[in-house]
């Protein structure tokens, strides 16, 4: 199986926590979105999954996209709780006893009034499970930074706490190709 990863285009709140808050699109991001166009144009896929949020669902519909769309719940972006909206200076400003509970608890941590670590790993790496029962070739996965990092990471079998070595960028693609249970990392963060 061919597994497409796209992130979401640039919102109006980059380099701040926005998980579960529901923005769309920047003007840029839209733009950005529009230039992959051609990449996309050429490759055909079963089906198209997307994450119910407006700057995924705007995302794909910019690409427009020939194949079953499916908007599914659990490729929605960890919820961080009081800490949407805010930038990691706004965090360590008002929760700095919360970052250092972070870094002690690692995927144990729970983001105040949000979701924990473990429970999205888990939602992400059962949903990536489910995918991989189905018979599809190609498909493409339209969601957001966190998802795709936790979905890259248990197609290769790399354990969760060492996921943060893949960023993947707004409006790139990553490629994983997946064959007898075993993950292959084709391509990451590509433009085009």
């Amino acid at each position: 199986m061919e597994i497409y990863l796209l992130r979401h285009g640039h919102t109006p709140q980059p380099g701040t926590y926005t998980g579960s808050t529901d923005v769309e699109l920047s003007i840029e991001g839209t733009r950005h979105v529009s230039n992959l166009s051609p990449l996309f144009d050429q490759l055909d896929f079963d089906c198209c999954f997307c994450s119910p949020l407006s700057r995924c669902r705007q995302t794909v519909s910019l690409l427009a996209i020939d194949a079953e769309l499916i908007f599914d719940d659990c490729l929605r972006e960890i919820d961080f709780g009081a800490w949407e909206g805010l930038s990691f200076a706004e965090v360590q400003a008002n929760y700095p006893e919360q970052l250092d509970k972070w870094a002690r608890e690692g995927e144990d941590f729970t983001f105040p009034g949000g979701e924990t670590i473990r429970t999205f790993n888990a939602r992400i790496s059962g949903w990536f499970d489910k995918l991989l029962t189905k018979k599809f070739n190609r498909v493409l996965i339209v969601a957001h930074g966190g998802v795709i990092r936790a979905g890259i990471s248990h197609l290769l079998g790399i354990d969760h706490p060492r996921a943060f070595v893949f960023n993947p960028k707004e409006a790139r693609v990553s490629k994983i190709s997946v064959i007898d249970g075993y993950g292959n990392l084709e391509f990451f963060n590509c433009s085009g």
